[in-house]
C-alpha cells in the first residue's frame, strides 16, 4: 500500500515542517513520505516539493524563446546543471542556455505582453541523485535492469526506466537508464510536474521521503498522452474541486468525461466531473460512489489523467491557504 505522511492545515504545516520566511525568493520548506508497495507492485507517486529558488526577478524583455533580465547576472547564479524557469501564470520550461542577462527556454512560452509583468523563479531541475541519493540512499533493490527496482519516468511518448546497477560484469555501479547502457545517469533530470511509477521488485514496501520547497504559484501541465502521469505538485490540501482540473477537463459521464485516477493503496479511485446527466447531478464524482458529491476528495501525490479527448492544457492551482504561507 501507499501512504502519505504530511500534516494538513496551514498552521500545522508551518509549525511542523519548519517553513522559512524572509527574502522574496525564499519559499516554505517541508517533507512528505510516499510508500512503494513491494513484491513486484507498481506504485504511482509524485514528488510534491521543488528545489530552492536560485533567482527571483522580473523580465525586462522577451523575444521568442530568449528572455532578458537586465537586472540579473545569470552567470553568477547558474552553473553546470539543468535549470527551469517558472512564471506566475503557471508557465514553465527547461532552460537550454544562458548568458549574463538572458536565458533561452526549450520552447516559446505564453507570457504577458509587458515583460515587466512576467515575474519568474529559476530552480535547478532535480535529478535521480538529488531525489534518491547518489549512491541509492533511498534503498531501492539494486542489480540489473531485470532484477533491480525500476523508476518509470514519463517522457511524452512512453517512459524512461531508471535503476541502480550493482554487481554487473558489464556495467559499472550507479544510476542507469534501461535505454542507455552503462552511461552514468546520476544527473538525469526529472521535471517537477511528472508523476512517477515505482516498480518495486524488493519484497518489502519501501518508504521514500522527499524534502524541499513548497511551490506557491499555479502550474501549467499538458495532458499529452492517453494516460498522462502528473504530480499533484502541492504537498497537501489538493482536492478534485480546488485542483484546477475542472476548467480544462471534458465533462460528462464516467465513460465520456476525463478521468482523474488517484491512488488509494489498493488501486485507484477515478474521479470525473459529471455534467448533463439524467441520473447524476452536476459536479465531481467518483466512478465507485454514484451521485455522491466528491468535491473534497483528496488527490494522491501522483495521479493519472485519462483523456477522453485530444491533448489539452491544465493549470494546476495551489490550495487557497497557500497564500498565507
Amino acid at each position: 500500500m501507499k501512504k502519505t505522511t504530511l500534516l494538513v492545515g496551514a498552521s500545522a504545516l508551518a509549525a511542523t515542517l519548519g517553513f522559512s520566511y524572509g527574502q522574496a525568493f525564499t519559499t516554505p520548506v517541508g517533507y512528505h513520505t510516499e510508500t512503494a508497495a513491494g513484491g513486484g507492485a507498481f506504485t504511482v507517486i509524485g514528488v510534491n516539493l521543488v528545489d530552492a529558488p536560485l533567482v527571483s526577478s522580473a523580465l525586462t524583455g522577451a523575444a521568442g524563446a530568449t528572455l532578458t533580465d537586465a537586472n540579473v547576472d545569470f552567470t553568477a547564479s547558474l552553473a553546470d546543471a539543468e535549470y527551469s524557469i517558472e512564471f506566475g501564470n503557471g508557465q514553465h520550461d527547461r532552460i537550454t542556455g544562458f548568458t549574463a542577462n538572458t536565458v533561452t527556454t526549450a520552447s516559446e512560452l505564453a507570457l504577458d505582453a509587458d515583460p515587466a509583468n512576467n515575474s519568474y523563479i529559476i530552480r535547478k531541475v532535480r535529478t535521480l541523485a538529488d531525489y534518491f541519493g547518489a549512491e541509492n540512499s533511498a534503498g531501492f533493490a539494486t542489480g540489473s535492469a531485470d532484477t533491480a527496482d525500476n523508476i518509470w519516468v514519463p517522457d511524452g511518448v512512453g517512459f524512461k526506466k531508471a535503476y541502480y546497477s550493482t554487481g554487473s560484469f558489464i556495467f559499472s555501479d550507479g544510476w542507469k537508464l534501461v535505454s542507455t547502457g552503462d552511461d552514468d545517469q546520476s544527473n538525469f533530470g526529472i521535471d517537477f510536474t511528472k508523476g512517477l511509477i515505482i516498480e518495486r521488485r524488493g519484497e518489502a514496501a519501501l518508504d521514500l521521503t522527499f524534502t524541499g520547497h513548497v511551490k506557491l504559484t499555479p502550474t501549467a501541465v499538458t495532458a499529452d498522452s492517453a494516460y498522462t502521469y502528473v504530480s499533484r505538485v502541492y504537498p497537501t490540501g489538493t482536492t478534485l474541486a480546488n485542483s484546477g482540473y475542472e476548467a480544462s477537463v471534458v465533462q460528462g459521464s464516467a465513460d465520456t468525461a476525463t478521468n482523474i485516477w488517484s491512488t488509494d493503496g489498493a488501486g485507484f479511485k477515478k474521479g470525473y466531473f459529471s455534467a448533463d446527466s439524467f441520473i447524476f447531478s452536476d459536479g465531481w464524482k467518483l466512478v465507485s460512489t454514484g451521485d455522491e458529491d466528491q468535491s473534497d476528495f483528496a488527490l494522491s501525490s501522483g495521479v493519472i489523467v485519462q483523456r477522453n479527448s485530444d491533448a489539452f492544457d491544465v493549470t494546476l492551482t495551489p490550495p487557497a491557504f497557500y497564500a498565507d504561507l
